[in-house]
């Protein structure tokens, strides 16, 4: 969840203050990705996961509070001391001296976050969390400071959170309690740390994906006919390069407060995976045109083993050369099949691939596997993404075209 803007149910400063018991805020700080990208093409956040957990927070209501001068401004509360920088010195962490960002970053602007029930409200304690990310900017006051190949951790400095303006909201009803200051719950210290290296990644050339739907009428069927889904990925650089289609992607991937965002870490076969039976379909995606909902697609990956090899199998690589396209085709009607009467799209859910330049299916080991002299190096994903999204209509069990 991102900052929200001054609102009816932000505190109105002009509101009589009156001072409840204080809440504490179970605070947890990630990164969004393992890496800061010098060039700027990976996008670098801090991830901060807020939540309410005290026992004596029974409100109802959602508590706002205000993000000026709090943990959550950052780089300014590395500044003036709400938040620690430390840099890995062999086995050691070193403070690093980040007094001058107060005066060369300034406080930002006042937004204001929500944050809903307490723990114990909900299901899962996880959902009483609130997401806000802050980005890093490459050329900013903070990326300054960073050395290239370094390793950084940064965590909550104490209890102080900072946070100076907060209240309960009910819609508009909203009390101010710009006395008392919003405390930190010191549980989640050792879970405090965000780990990055500062250096540019490598990035894949260009790639070129394409949807769309295929007719075919036969004799036997002159009225409806096959209608198939194609999709094909066309690498538009002047050099080949080879992509990983399917099992553990070693490539820098999304996080939240607590694990990788959702499909982040997908291990199954992307649609392109060289199969000899059907394509793989869980990139695909179909929707309710008129209600937007996600009728198939959503199924959630399996266990995954995580001491399985990195080396991928070269049955698994597949070369993408300059201007000629790999093609997959899929059957319309398996993918729709038993849902009812409606116009429907089918979109490519974006997934991400390890890559390598060249073709490195030569360098196949007795194993089947590539040598890992190929497996250390670490780029950014090569994106397998569209824009395109085609047009369904399903009638009394069959499924047209709605172009």
């Amino acid at each position: 969840m991102q900052p929200i803007p001054h609102s009816p149910t932000a505190p109105n400063p002009n509101r009589t203050t009156c001072l409840l018991p204080t809440p504490k805020i179970h605070t947890k700080i990630n990164s969004h990705y393992s890496i800061l990208d010098l060039s700027g093409h990976l996008p670098f956040s801090i991830v901060f996961g807020l939540c309410r957990r005290s026992p004596d927070d029974t409100d109802p209501r959602p508590l706002v509070l205000s993000t000026a001068g709090s943990v959550l401004d950052v780089p300014y509360a590395l500044g003036c001391g709400l938040l620690t920088l430390h840099v890995q010195d062999a086995k050691e962490w070193v403070g690093v001296d980040v007094r001058t960002l107060r005066d060369v970053a300034g406080m930002g602007e006042e937004e204001w976050v929500s944050l809903p029930l307490p723990v114990g409200t909900v299901g899962n304690w996880k959902d009483a969390f609130t997401v806000v990310r802050r980005r890093v900017d490459i050329n900013g006051a903070l990326a300054s400071i960073l050395e290239v190949g370094r390793r950084y951790r940064i965590r909550v400095a104490g209890e102080d959170l900072g946070v100076r303006r907060w209240g309960y909201s009910n819609h508009d009803q909203v009390v101010d309690n710009n006395s008392n200051e919003l405390s930190n719950n010191l549980e989640a210290t050792k879970t405090w740390q965000l780990q990055n290296h500062s250096r540019e990644l490598s990035w894949p050339p260009g790639i070129e994906t394409r949807l769309r739907l295929l007719q075919f009428s036969d004799a036997a069927d002159t009225t409806n006919g096959k209608l198939d889904l194609e999709v094909s990925v066309l690498n538009i650089s002047p050099d080949a390069i080879t992509v990983q289609t399917r099992g553990h992607q070693s490539i820098p991937i999304p996080w939240g407060p607590f694990q990788p965002d959702p499909d982040a870490n997908d291990k199954r076969p992307r649609f392109i995976h060289p199969t000899h039976h059907k394509p793989p379909t869980s990139s695909l995606r179909v929707f309710h045109s008129a209600t937007g909902e996600l009728v198939r697609g959503n199924q959630k990956q399996g266990p995954c083993n995580g001491n399985a090899d990195r080396r991928p199998k070269v049955e698994d690589l597949v070369v993408l050369r300059p201007g000629l396209p790999v093609i997959r085709r899929f059957d319309v009607g398996v993918l729709v099949e038993g849902l009812p009467d409606g116009e429907y799209k089918v979109m490519l859910q974006a997934k991400g691939c390890r890559w390598w330049h060249g073709d490195v299916t030569k360098e196949e080991g007795e194993d089947g596997r590539i040598g890992a002299c190929a497996c250390g190096v670490e780029h950014a994903p090569a994106m397998l993404e569209s824009e395109d999204e085609v047009e369904l209509c399903v009638r009394d069990g069959n499924v047209k075209s709605s172009v």
